[in-house]
């Protein structure tokens, strides 16, 4: 990997077209705990990659969540093996604000021809070759679509399913403020490249396994609202977990359920991931506060109204000191 001072972000498509045009050999990833966007960029990217004449090997350091194991190519992902090859042209991370968001993939980008950096996250590093980065995209899909455009590729359905997937989830059903004309017009030019819309709001938001259902029950249990009504806190311990059979990946979506409640402009959640020795926490907002800021002070990142952190510190102590910067920023 060369160096990374490149100050950009926006400015970097033509290069970033010109790196996938050259590259013969391409390493796709996202970021650790996959959602619609990590994963609907990358089978997208590699089907197109791979229609250009190009190998794509796309790699996800964690299992991919059961409701978008209906995407297109889901199986040709590689979860948690990295591949015999090292060397790659092209090493393309996309929702990475760092290179350690993809996992343990240090030697691959050590030994990458280039290594290209697509992102929209508010808080990131300028980590590759190529940077194109921009915080005001509502999600990565939305990047890629218009990069694709750049290059005049003309969209299969499955591929343009695997994007409408990655900006309705990162936009919450373009629900976010992030959600943009532009956001719109480009939904609408991959529903007309024959992505199937309704099958993914169904599958994603209205198909959850019994599990997520009992995590679900059990974290909104937990719920407690503070700081005068403006903050609403949950968490969810190994414990629950264990009662409910449930994993990591259950946790999709449930930390939105606190902004339902009328008053609040928070809502964060709190959970133990014992198998990793470490708690995440999530972050939702819809007010004035800026939740990456937050998020950032320990180690973590994101955007202003969603954002998440990872820390090796016990529950309740990461629980004292976010709630002390949260209470700061009201």
């Amino acid at each position: 990997m060369k160096g990374n001072s490149l100050p950009s972000m926006a400015d970097d498509l033509p290069a970033v077209v010109k790196a996938i045009k050259k590259g013969r050999t391409f390493f796709l990833a996202g970021h650790q705990n996959p959602d619609g966007d990590t994963i609907g960029c990358g089978l997208c990217m590699a089907s197109v990659l791979r229609r250009m004449g190009k190998k794509a090997f796309i790699f996800s350091t964690d299992p991919i969540p059961a409701n978008l194991q209906f995407l297109p190519g889901v199986k040709k992902i590689a979860v948690g093996k990295l591949p015999s090859r090292r060397a790659y042209d092209v090493v393309l991370l996309m929702e990475c604000s760092s290179p350690s968001r993809a996992g343990d993939i240090g030697d691959i980008l050590e030994k990458a021809g280039e290594v290209v950096n697509i992102d929209h996250h508010r808080t990131f590093e300028p980590y590759g070759d190529v940077n194109y980065v921009v915080p005001t995209a509502s999600s990565t899909a939305e990047l890629v679509a218009g990069l694709l455009a750049r290059m005049g590729v003309k969209l299969t359905s499955d591929e343009a399913t695997c994007l409408y997937t990655g900006v309705a989830t990162d936009t919450g059903r373009f629900h976010y403020p992030s959600t943009t004309g532009k956001t719109m017009r480009m939904a609408a030019g991959l529903l007309e490249a024959g992505a199937e819309a309704a099958k993914v709001n169904t599958l994603v938001y209205s198909t959850k396994p019994l599990a997520a259902v009992k995590l679900l029950g059990r974290a909104l249990e937990n719920l407690v609202i503070a700081e005068g009504g403006k903050a609403a806190i949950t968490r969810l311990t190994a414990a629950d977990f264990k009662d409910c059979a449930a994993q990591s990946q259950h946790t999709e979506d449930i930390v939105n359920y606190g902004l339902m409640v009328p008053g609040t402009e928070v809502s964060v959640l709190f959970r133990e991931e014992p198998e990793k020795g470490r708690t995440a926490v999530n972050f939702r907002s819809k007010g004035r506060v800026d939740v990456s800021r937050i998020a950032k002070m320990f180690g973590g990142g994101g955007h202003k109204n969603a954002a998440g952190l990872k820390s090796s510190l016990p529950l309740n102590e990461i629980e004292k000191k976010v709630l002390a910067a949260l209470r700061k920023e009201f």
